[in-house]
Parts: C-alpha cells; sequence; structure tokens
C-alpha cells in the first residue's frame, strides 16, 4: 500500500486538489509549543481568540468519553486538565473537520458523523486499555479517513464506489489502487504531513488498513503506536455496530489479532461494545 509508486501516483493526484492548509490557531499553537517552558494562560489565550474552535474543545472533553472528574467550564481549565500537548491535539483534529467541511467539493453532511463517533470511543477505550492520555486516540480517530474528503473532491464518483466496496464487504483499499491508483490511506499520510502531526501518527494513518500486520511487528511487544492501532479498530467496530453494521469486513480481518494484543476476549468485548454503542447513542439525543 505504501510502496514508491503509490507515493507517486497520489503526489500527482495531490497536485490536482488543494490539501487545506493549517489554520493560524495551529501555527500559533504550534509556536508556542516550541517554546522552552510554553504557559498554559498563552495556549488558552490563543485557542479562545476562535470561538468556534473553543465551543467544540469544550463540547468535546466535556463529553462522557473523555472521562473528566470535573466539567471544565473554560479553555483554561480543560488546558489544566488535560496538559498542553493534548488539549493542542484535540484542536488539530477539530481545526481539521472544520477546514475539510469548508473545503472546495466538501464530502455529504453526514461524513463526518462516524470519524467524530470513532474518534470519542478511541478517546475512552486509549484511557481503558492503553492507559494513555486519550487525545492521540480522538485524533487519530478524526484523521484517519481524511483522505476520503480528497478522493471524493478529484472523483467523482468516489461516493458511489465508498458505498458500493462497504456494502459488498470488499478490501476498499485494494479497489481503490484498481480503480484510482492510489487510495485514501496514502492521501490521508500526505495531509498528516501537510498538518505536521506527530510521526507515530502520521505512520498509523497511513497504515490503518495493515492492523494485524502493524501489531505483530517487533513480536507485538506493546507499545504506544500498536496500543493506539488496536484502539483504532476497536472504535472503528463499535462505530459499524452503532450503524447496524456487526458482520463488518475490516473487523473481521484484524479483530481477533487487536483482541489477542490487547488481552481482551470476544466475550469481553461484546459487552464493551454494547456499552460504547449506548453511550454513542445517548450523545445524540
Amino acid at each position: 500500500m505504501s510502496d514508491i509508486l503509490s507515493f507517486e501516483r497520489t503526489q500527482k493526484l495531490l497536485g490536482e486538489v488543494k490539501i487545506p492548509s493549517a489554520p493560524a490557531i495551529l501555527l500559533e499553537l504550534h509556536e508556542i509549543m516550541q517554546k522552552d517552558e510554553p504557559e498554559i494562560s498563552e495556549v488558552a489565550d490563543t485557542i479562545e481568540r476562535d470561538i468556534a474552535i473553543s465551543a467544540l474543545v469544550l463540547k468535546t472533553v466535556n463529553s462522557s468519553f473523555f472521562g473528566l472528574r470535573s466539567k471544565a467550564t473554560s479553555i483554561r481549565q480543560a488546558t489544566a486538565l488535560l496538559g498542553l500537548i493534548n488539549i493542542g491535539n484535540i484542536v488539530a483534529g477539530l481545526a481539521l473537520q472544520r477546514a475539510m467541511e469548508e473545503s472546495d467539493g466538501e464530502a455529504p453532511p453526514e461524513f463526518w458523523d462516524s470519524p467524530t463517533n470513532v474518534a470519542m470511543v478511541a478517546a475512552t477505550l486509549a484511557q481503558r486499555y492503553g492507559g494513555i492520555q486519550p487525545d492521540e486516540a480522538y485524533l487519530l480517530g478524526l484523521f484517519q479517513n481524511a483522505g476520503e474528503v480528497l478522493m471524493m473532491q478529484r472523483f467523482t464518483d468516489y461516493g458511489g464506489f465508498l458505498n458500493e466496496v462497504r456494502a459488498g464487504q470488499q478490501n476498499q483499499v485494494e479497489q481503490e489502487e484498481q480503480r484510482y491508483s492510489t487510495n485514501h490511506a496514502v492521501v490521508g499520510y500526505f495531509i498528516s504531513r501537510t498538518w505536521q502531526l506527530p510521526e507515530h501518527i502520521q505512520q498509523l494513518i497511513l497504515r490503518h488498513h495493515d492492523a494485524t500486520e502493524f501489531l505483530a511487528e517487533e513480536g507485538g511487544t506493546p507499545s504506544l503506536p500498536r496500543t493506539l492501532m488496536a484502539v483504532l479498530k476497536m472504535a472503528e467496530h463499535i462505530d459499524a455496530c452503532f450503524w447496524g453494521r456487526r458482520d463488518n469486513a475490516e473487523w473481521a480481518r484484524h479483530g481477533e489479532a487487536v483482541l489477542n494484543y490487547l488481552g481482551i476476549s470476544s466475550i469481553e468485548f461484546l459487552d464493551v461494545t454494547d456499552d460504547m454503542v449506548d453511550l454513542l447513542i445517548a450523545q445524540q439525543s
């Protein structure tokens, strides 16, 4: 999937579409975070200047999925509770969603429903099974399929293609390579590079359909990237179940490897899935 020819074809494709630029708020946050001792007040003030992003940040971190013991009533409080890097990753995810929604040839209105679900569920599972902060799992969940938006801009039949592939339980990446000579994971990787996301997040976006192989590398030794991959695949499956697609092909390919990596039984995961679906339903109401 990540061979040199695929990269070259993707670079050519991206010459014909426009990757949204990282917004000013992210560039300012990057600059602040380069300082030896960045201050919470400066980060909070930068975020608060973007009223729309500020509202989304508070809504996100106060959801049941982030599990804060007390609700954050301000960006400054949210930054103090989550930490500077964590709040920056959440802002990056939300900013990408807004930028892609505002880009030419935008995706259908419901397109971001699933990425938002996946991001929220991944944030919860990262804390529960990896003992890690939820922000990178949230960022990965929102970004992983961002390449699909640019594919829709470039190829007029791509929306219909996606429906066909998913309904037929086909391998999306293989089908994309056959029809378009590239795939959404490689496109998403280039987007993540443009936005200067952490290197391991870039690699996870590139390889998020190679979960079984990824989890087995280096003998399957537990690591942050492998744990993020595992919770991402669980979150994807939970989102599919939310939409009534319990027998989805992606989970059939990688589910066993994911559960084995995390040491979770299939029975336990069924309970987790039901709990998370209930949370998603409650979130919608």
